[in-house]
Parts: structure tokens; sequence; C-alpha cells
């Protein structure tokens, strides 16, 4: 009788512990539990905080183009105010905004290089002559390339703007070169 207890107890244990095993295997542990989190919800959570860090960057970026167009508007119009002192209208000076570099024909040249044309900020004229060409910048703002592209642009015949008030071409001598003043 003790031999029929003792086997019945084996198997009811047996059985107890498959039980457990198999209980024990469909529960997750902490760390695979931990993994399917991660598996399952870490890219959407990715995604959504890439998201949101793009948002901020291009914010970001939209805030500071306005604060660099502010600024070069306050730049411009601080050289302007220069320029119309440095150079009087009743001595006969014109300081012109934004010109195009022209061809003897009037047409704006663009630079073989980059196709682009090129606007320069200041030109101040006196008796039909360019005497000053000027570009206005902030302290910082590297200007070689943009120089270096005027310079192929004249070089290519762009050596003219067209007066506003007259609809005239005027010559750009050779020996006027543009001048990069930089304010704060």
């Amino acid at each position: 009788m003790l031999n029929a207890v003792a086997s019945k107890t084996r198997e009811s244990i047996s059985e107890a512990f498959k039980e457990a095993y198999i209980k024990e295997s469909k529960e997750l542990t902490p760390l695979q539990s931990s993994m399917e989190l991660i598996e399952n919800s870490s890219l959407e959570s990715l995604k959504a905080e890439n998201e949101l860090v793009l948002e901020n960057i291009n914010e970001a970026k939209v805030g500071q183009l306005e604060k660099n167009r502010e600024d070069g508007a306050n730049r411009e119009e601080l050289a302007l105010e220069i320029l119309n002192k440095e150079f009087p209208e009743e001595d006969g000076y014109k300081t012109e905004r934004e010109q195009y570099l022209r061809d003897e024909d009037g047409n704006i040249v663009k630079d073989s290089e980059t196709g682009e044309a090129r606007r320069v900020d200041f030109v101040v004229t006196k008796d039909g002559e360019v005497v000053k060409s000027i570009e206005v910048t902030s302290e910082t703002a590297p200007k070689d390339a943009q120089i270096a592209k005027e310079e192929r642009i004249r070089d290519a015949g762009g050596n003219f703007i067209k007066d506003r008030d007259t609809g005239q071409l005027v010559e750009i001598p050779k020996d006027v070169q543009t001048e990069v003043r930089r304010y704060a």
C-alpha cells in the first residue's frame, strides 16, 4: 500500500512540475516582457520623438531665417544712411539699391559656374558713372564665393547696371571693385 501511495504521489508531483513548467514557460520573464515592450513600442515612440525633434528643428530654422532676414534689412538701412552721408545727393551722387550686373545690351549676366546672377546691394553713381559698389553683410558671413562669382560675371561682360530713373546702362569701370562692408 505504501508503494501505491508513493507511486501516486510521484505521479502527482510530476504532473504538478509539468503544469508549473508549462505555465512558467508561457509567462514572460521581466526581461522577456521588457524586450517585447521595446520591440513593439520603441519604433513608434522613436518615430514620434524624431518627428517632434524635426518639427522643433524646422521651427528653429524658420525663426533663424526670419531673424537673419530682419537683421539683413536693418544692416542695409544702416548702410544706406551711411552711404547717403558719405555720398550726398546734393553733391550729385545717387545711391541705387540691388542692382543686377548686366552686359552691354542690358541683359542680366549669369555666372558660368553657378548659373546664378549677381545683384550688388548698393551702387553709387555720379554724373552717370559708377563710383562705388557696396556689398553689405554681417560681421561673420563669408563672402569669398560671392565675390568670386562677381569676378567671373564681370570677366564675362557683366560690367553694367541699369539706372532706374533713366533706364540707361551705366558702365562699371574696371577699377571699381565691390567693397564688402560689415555691420553688426
